[in-house]
Parts: C-alpha cells; sequence; structure tokens
C-alpha cells in the first residue's frame, strides 16, 4: 500500500467537513483521548426511533483512528469488534471517546465507547489498527494529509 492513496478530501462520511450526508463529527483531543457528540437523524435509523447498529461502529471506529491521526499515525482498521449495550434512539444526543490501550510496533489497539448525556453506556468497542505511516500534518478540513 501507498500511503500516497490515503488523502483526507473532506468527504469522510463521519468527520468530513465537505460531505452534506456525513454525520459532521467534530473531535477534541486532550493529548491522550478524544471526544467528540453526535445525535443520528432518522436518515441513520434501522427500526423505526432506533439507530442502525453499522452507523454506531462507523462513529466508534472513526473515534478510534482519529485519535491515531491526532497522535501522528496514518493507520486503517485491521479488526473491530463492537458490543452493544443498549438501543441508541434517533435524535437523542450522545458522545464517543477513544482511547490507545496498546502500541507494539505497526499494531496499535484501541478502545472507544458511545453514552447518553445521562452517562448510559451504548456501546463499546475494541480495535486494531496497522500503521501506514506517520503523519506530518494532521487535517480532517480537506485539506491533504502528507505522510513522511
Amino acid at each position: 500500500m501507498r500511503t500516497a492513496e490515503y488523502v483526507d478530501d473532506g468527504m469522510c462520511f463521519a468527520c468530513g467537513t465537505r460531505n452534506p450526508q456525513g454525520l459532521g463529527l467534530r473531535f477534541r483531543f486532550d493529548g491522550r483521548e478524544v471526544a467528540a457528540d453526535v445525535t443520528f437523524g432518522q436518515a441513520f435509523q434501522g427500526y423505526r426511533g432506533i439507530v442502525h447498529g453499522g452507523l454506531i461502529s462507523t462513529v466508534l471506529d472513526e473515534a478510534m483512528v482519529t485519535l491515531l491521526s491526532k497522535l501522528g499515525v496514518l493507520a486503517v482498521t485491521a479488526e473491530l469488534t463492537v458490543r452493544f449495550v443498549a438501543p441508541a434512539r434517533v435524535g437523542e444526543p450522545f458522545r464517543v471517546t477513544a482511547r490507545l490501550v496498546e502500541k507494539r510496533g505497526r499494531i496499535s489497539k484501541l478502545e472507544a465507547r458511545l453514552v447518553g448525556t445521562d452517562g448510559t453506556e451504548i456501546a463499546r468497542a475494541r480495535s486494531t489498527y496497522f500503521r501506514l505511516g506517520s503523519l506530518s500534518a494532521v487535517t480532517h478540513d480537506g485539506a491533504s494529509a502528507e505522510t513522511r
């Protein structure tokens, strides 16, 4: 794989600033973890009034890969395991967080959680990422991320 193929053009479904159908996630980074708030509209439901599990998985995965990006790592998902704990209701606000659990060579293991505003856990994920390279400029605003 060539790292030059991995360019952030702002159209990412989860965090892209140029994707009008996307979720528009805006992550905050505290130096250790990332967090973002998300409310799923009706277009993202599976059963009536319930957010589709694939969208929840997407948000959890995005939080983890965004954390790696904030840490200067260009990586792709190698494995993702999601545990659904409670239904996520359309129109309710949630917070997604991610943290690094382990880094060994080109492999990173992370965890993420989606919780309601009252702290109720909706879903949690564990994931393994494969490092492709390092990012010299981390952007999520449509500008290209350069690798070294």
